[in-house]
């Protein structure tokens, strides 16, 4: 076991298709807390830095204890310039700022491997999503995005361990270089192994459409 105790939000971009609100201000039909909420309450005695542009002022308004990295050119950039300017040499939990998750997943993953991905095998998967070549070892070889090349290379699902210094130098190298791409895309897995990690049953649920959050009421509703 590793201990992290540093823990990234990327909470900078904005969301079309969600009616011009913040994600991490999405509160959930059922707790009635955010996303941020549930993210403070699942990392709960870890330092979490939040990296914020679109709507930056009413997320740190509302949330004054956390620690924030503003990115100006968040119009402009993809979530790699995010994670670029928040990322040091400290390890670090890398996480979505579309996320609803709790302390269950987090304890997980504190003691899972050092340096890790989140994934899942599901089958529905946005033209977007970031998928992982895995070898035997269940390492990641490749990230990529686009149309899925086999269902045997899960999804990543927006939650990341880093602890090794090495990477964490190449990774924030690379989402500088690379700022128009997605932070996943870069993860320099080529230079030290990074493991699969699997999503269970532990509340996660990502919101990137009206129709997700539609999806979550009814879950939310089912007895």
């Amino acid at each position: 076991m590793s201990a992290v105790d540093h823990v990234i939000i990327l909470a900078a971009g904005r969301s079309l298709q969600l009616d011009g609100i913040s994600k991490a201000m999405i509160r959930h039909p059922r707790t009635g807390r955010t996303i941020l909420e549930h993210a403070i309450e699942a990392f709960a005695g870890k330092r979490i830095t939040v990296v914020v542009g679109f709507r930056a002022i009413q997320i740190m308004q509302a949330y004054p204890q956390l620690d924030y990295v503003h990115n100006p050119d968040w119009a402009l950039t993809n979530n790699a310039m995010s994670l670029g300017l928040a990322l040091d040499s400290r390890p670090a939990y890398v996480v979505s700022g579309d996320i609803f998750i709790g302390p269950e997943l987090v304890q997980r993953l504190d003691h899972a491997a050092p340096d890790l991905v989140l994934v899942s095998d599901r089958e529905k998967r946005a033209l977007s999503a970031i998928h992982c070549v895995v070898d035997e070892r269940r390492q990641v070889v490749e990230t990529y995005q686009g149309p899925v090349r086999s269902m045997s290379h899960p999804e990543s699902v927006g939650i990341f361990k880093i602890s090794d210094a090495g990477l964490l130098r190449t990774w924030q190298r690379r989402c500088i270089e690379h700022s128009n791409l997605f932070a996943g895309q870069l993860l320099p897995c080529d230079q030290a192994p990074v493991a699969v990690e699997m999503l269970g049953d532990e509340l996660f649920f990502e919101i990137n459409t009206p129709v997700d959050y539609l999806e979550l009421l009814q879950a939310s509703r089912a007895p």
